[in-house]
């Protein structure tokens, strides 16, 4: 007689999960608990991980990830000038019609307008980096072109007129090059601007839309994602900077009271203003501190950084002696922020009419049409913009370069033939 098969063990060691399980009801229970929501949400991850890193990695192998130099470096700073302008345009709106700024109360409405901000930068940035991107290709196929190299030829001798000269190279470069950048963007936005309620658009053009305002939306986390995360900024750092409040570049303070600052503590507030910059205007007095010893020797004071209460004495007492506040015996922390002279000089100014003149809140005093703008300095956010652009450029080569062009070549033709 064959022997019979041996029974299912009782008790078996589940090695993954540190677990006894027996027999066929111990499967069972294995497979409801790899079955639970948190194991489908991290196999789904793990999935497009997967999908991502495999994608990459043969781009890799293909030497097709980064896009050559002509392409990547314009792109980047264009997307970082389109990051730049959509910051200036929104703080230059805060202070001349919102009247915000770093001490508006509630302070979810500062931090609102620069997400904002954040997510239609990063946009403009895509757009500009595409922009720049078709620029590039439509010069590269002028200067591969057997045509344009002739041109180039009987350009050897110099025109007679140099205006002569600057508008063939306008009309023969310049032009070609803008309307290509125009004519990308504009495919690119399309989408966007179809009517959702018309009936007679078919169920491709509403896909297409959909597509669209999703694409859209990708990109604005990938800026926001970027420039929180990656150059750790803070969104409220894009609204102008109040006098009575922390200021756009506020980053490390020293606790503090009432009672000016110790010898201790100024050191420590220069340190931190020749790196971190003043917390309102942001200035580092990089131009002062190089200045020769027996000229600064005379205003040492100018050089140095103040420490600037957060919020101001005046400010503190003033909110100490509310009502409520003397109730709860709460007291307001302050710290000290390095603070460069023109601004402490202003500030001190403001809070000296504002008290004179009685005024019931001293806190807005430094706020709205009265705050330091400062939309025209360069900070590391802005790069965010640049990035976003990178980003659009990944897996543009020379091979989809020359294919863009070929395509864009025929399009010309095309136009030419039905005119």
């Amino acid at each position: 007689m064959p022997p019979s098969p041996l029974p299912p063990p009782l008790l078996s060691y589940d090695n993954d999960h540190n677990s006894i399980s027996g027999g066929g009801s111990g499967l069972r229970r294995k497979r409801q608990r790899n079955n639970t929501p948190f194991h489908s949400i991290q196999s789904t991850l793990d999935n497009i991980i997967t999908h991502l890193t495999n994608k990459l990695s043969s781009q890799c192998n293909a030497h097709q990830l980064l896009p050559p130099p002509h392409i990547l470096l314009p792109s980047v700073l264009s997307g970082t000038l389109a990051f730049y302008a959509t910051s200036f345009s929104s703080q230059y709106i805060q202070y001349k019609l919102l009247k915000l700024s770093t001490g508006t109360r509630p302070h979810i409405i500062p931090i609102s307008v620069g997400v904002v901000t954040v997510a239609v930068g990063s946009w403009m940035g895509h757009l500009a980096g595409l922009g720049t991107v078709a620029a590039a290709v439509r010069y590269t196929k002028d200067t591969s072109s057997s045509s344009r190299g002739m041109q180039w030829g009987r350009m050897k001798q110099p025109p007679s007129d140099f205006i002569e000269q600057c508008n063939t190279l306008l009309e023969e470069t310049l032009v070609p090059m803008k309307d290509a950048a125009c004519r990308t963007i504009h495919e690119m936005t399309r989408p966007m601007t179809i009517n959702n309620n018309n009936t007679n658009n078919n169920r491709r053009m509403q896909q297409e839309r959909k597509e669209a305002w999703f694409h859209a939306a990708r990109i604005c986390i990938i800026g926001l994602l970027t420039y929180k995360t990656l150059f750790r900024s803070n969104f409220i750092a894009l609204s102008p900077s109040s006098y009575t409040a922390r200021g756009s570049f506020a980053t490390k303070g020293i606790p503090t009271s009432f009672n000016y600052a110790t010898k201790s503590q100024r050191e420590v507030l220069h340190k931190l203003g020749s790196r971190y910059g003043c917390h309102t205007c942001g200035s580092r007095l990089f131009f002062h501190r190089k200045l020769p010893k027996f000229i600064t020797s005379t205003n040492k004071k100018k050089m140095m950084f103040h420490g600037d209460h957060i919020p101001p004495v005046s400010v503190a007492k003033q909110i100490n002696n509310k009502w409520y506040n003397r109730h709860l015996g709460r007291i307001v922390t302050q710290k000290f922020y390095p603070q460069c002279t023109n601004c402490s000089n202003k500030q001190g100014g403001l809070l000296s009419r504002a008290v004179n003149a009685g005024h019931g809140n001293l806190h807005a005093v430094g706020g709205g049409s009265e705050s330091c703008f400062h939309g025209w300095r360069v900070r590391v956010g802005h790069l965010t913009g640049g990035l976003v652009a990178c980003i659009s450029t990944l897996g543009i080569d020379g091979t989809t370069t020359t294919a863009a062009a070929e395509e864009e070549e025929e399009n010309d033709d095309d136009d030419d033939s039905s005119r």
